[in-house]
């Protein structure tokens, strides 16, 4: 199917595409049964929707006049991955989906496959760049965070996976015509950065940062690792397998509407195939970036960086305090503020970290991924802003050596 997907053009509607419908159908039939097993190739409806940068998601959906048999939905989600980490992650990544699925915080798990899988369909959309830092929607979301963060996963719990996946992929890239290429940085990052950097540098690169990672006060928790305004979900109030309570503990039950409201959100967070332990400090500071790009745009190279979109110290302090309310209620509103500032000394090392585990995922992307997106220009421009940031990760060292 990979390669079905790999040839297929963003503006061909997936339904003329036979082969593609033929293998879809066998899937919903086999993990779905009922309804899904008596219809033809050509009454499956299956459509493409806009999704992550490492995945493709398809709507397949029963024809109109087909009527579930038993329990079985009417409707659901394939996602097909392209990310190699995924399959190797595909274990960790099913028993964490299918955990939350049981405890009504995600999507109900329908089918797992080699190399994808069928999940519940939830009406929603995802928040846009500028949404996620509308003090309603951060505060929210940072009790979301919050709520992960507590969770208590049977997966390996070192924090640890950072820095063997960028070890990983590097080893990877290395093996690829990519590998023996010098990545030119551009010209906006020369106060910081070296003008090219080779395979080699990055791998020192990835020591000098464990190195300093190693130094860090941040603790070790479940973290989703991929807080990008993609995967969080805006939903109306038909939440499928989601329970009210893990969205919104203030949310009415009287509430039948099934707008998107932007003044008392719902959300719910998605995609958790980069999830791991890790400290949490990676999961703030990979939030706040997200701030400043928008992958909004329908020209290449489809994203947009504006780093005067990181939040303040203030915005800051205001999210960390609805996420400390979340976690540690009963404490004083000073300790609360006094908690909230060590939190963005915390988060500070790790804007680095983010910057060069996605500019090494991007130069890998580059080789491996049919998705149209300007990878090596976000690669590039990633790996630029981690040696603007690096000087808080040698903080790290310093301060420590100073003790």
């Amino acid at each position: 199917m990979k390669q079905i997907l790999s040839e297929l053009e963003p503006s061909i509607d997936a339904n003329s595409i036979i082969e593609l419908k033929e293998r879809v159908n066998i899937l919903c039939a086999r993990f779905l049964g009922g309804a899904w097993k008596n219809i033809s190739v050509q009454e499956l409806i299956i459509q493409r929707l806009r999704g992550g940068m490492s995945n493709m998601l398809f709507l397949c959906k029963l024809p109109s006049k087909i009527v579930p048999i038993r329990n079985e939905p009417d409707k659901v989600l394939l996602r097909i991955y392209f990310n190699p980490e995924t399959e190797s992650h595909l274990v960790d990544e099913s028993v964490i989906f299918t955990l939350l699925s049981e405890r009504h915080l995600g999507p109900k798990l329908y089918g797992v496959f080699n190399g994808g899988r069928l999940e519940e369909y939830i009406p929603s959309r995802p928040l846009s760049c500028s949404e996620i830092s509308m003090k309603q929607m951060s505060n929210k979301i940072a009790r979301r965070i919050a709520r992960i963060h507590c969770l208590e996963l049977p997966i390996w719990k070192e924090p640890d996976y950072i820095c063997d996946t960028m070890q990983r992929w590097l080893t990877q890239i290395m093996e690829t015509p990519s590998g023996s290429h010098l990545f030119t940085v551009p010209d906006i990052y020369c106060p910081w950065a070296p003008k090219e950097v080779s395979c080699t540098q990055l791998g020192d690169e990835i020591e000098f940062l464990k190195c300093c990672i190693n130094m860090t006060k941040s603790p070790c928790v479940f973290c989703h690792n991929d807080l990008q305004e993609g995967n969080i979900l805006l939903l109306n109030t038909n939440y499928g397998n989601i329970r009210q309570s893990s969205i919104d503990d203030d949310f009415s039950s009287e509430s039948s509407s099934n707008e998107f409201n932007l003044d008392d959100p719902h959300l719910v967070l998605i995609d958790f195939e980069y999830a791991s332990y890790n400290y949490r400090g990676f999961d703030f500071a990979n939030h706040f970036i997200e701030y400043t790009i928008d992958y909004s745009f329908n020209t290449y190279p489809f994203y947009e960086i504006n780093n005067d979109n990181f939040p303040s110290i203030q915005q800051q302090i205001e999210f960390f305090e609805s996420y400390i309310q979340e976690s540690e209620p009963n404490l004083s509103s000073d300790e609360i503020r006094e908690r909230a500032l060590a939190m963005t000394e915390e988060t500070l090392p790790f804007v680095a970290v983010s910057h060069l585990f996605w500019a090494i995922w991007s130069f890998l992307q580059v080789e491996v991924s049919p998705i149209d997106f300007g990878f090596a220009e976000y690669g590039l421009d990633r790996l630029g802003l981690y040696f603007a940031n690096r000087k808080h990760l040698k903080n790290l060292l310093t301060n420590n050596n100073q003790k």
